[in-house]
């Protein structure tokens, strides 16, 4: 009787340790420098600020990007005034979700249409974005920030042809000093280049801390 509950027992914790590692694993890597190499080619390394749940969130929330695209595919943006309200409403919905960053906003979206020279209409079908499963943290020294980049494809129409075109970018997160992590720029977004402005600061010795912190505090993040 005791050998079956022992050998009911192992089975139960078997199936228990399958079902766990059944669940998706968010995955990451060691924070890189995203700063230029200092003069004697030494790097300083820098601690991570996006925790294992940070991460979990921002696969999240770029899931959820996508999903809110996809709502609007077949939507006309053949006019001006269409294009414009597509963006406001885009917007609008993302704010409600908590998506993006404030500072960031809808790009034009041309880039999305199925180029129709009657009415164009967007092409945003789910089976069109592709997001990666490995995080990279970038660190930023010269203005001291953080950023999150999680690696997405997505496909549009050729300007060119009527084929279609695969084109591979990043989902760029930021945390706040709230803690929240937010997208501070994807494909279709427009959002603050912190690349660049850490190369600003590389060269501008003398208003390096007054980049620093205008960074910062337009963001208002770490």
């Amino acid at each position: 009787m005791n050998k079956i509950l022992l050998a009911s027992a192992a089975v139960s914790l078997m199936f228990l340790v399958g079902c766990q590692n059944d669940q998706p694993e968010v995955k990451s890597t060691q924070v890189e420098n995203g700063t230029k190499t200092k003069e004697n080619g030494e790097n300083e390394e820098a601690k991570s600020v996006f925790t294992r749940k940070d991460r979990q969130i921002a696969k999240e929330k770029a899931e959820k990007f996508i999903v809110l695209l996809t709502e609007f595919h077949g939507r006309s943006i053949f006019s001006d005034e269409d294009n414009a309200r597509v963006r406001a409403e885009l917007s609008q919905k993302a704010d409600e979700q908590k998506l993006i960053h404030p500072e960031t906003s809808f790009a034009n979206l041309t880039e999305f249409d199925d180029n129709a020279k009657e009415d164009s209409r967007l092409i945003l079908r789910k089976d069109r974005f592709q997001l990666g499963d490995e995080f990279k943290e970038i660190y930023y020294k010269y203005i001291d920030v953080h950023e999150l980049r999680l690696p997405i494809k997505y496909i549009v129409k050729s300007d060119t042809s009527s084929e279609d075109v695969e084109l591979e970018s990043f989902v760029r997160f930021v945390k706040t000093t709230d803690g929240e992590i937010l997208i501070l720029d994807a494909p279709m977004l427009i959002g603050m280049n912190l690349e660049k402005k850490d190369e600003d600061a590389y060269y501008d010795e003398y208003n390096r801390k007054e980049i620093q912190q205008e960074v910062k505090e337009e963001l208002n993040i770490q």
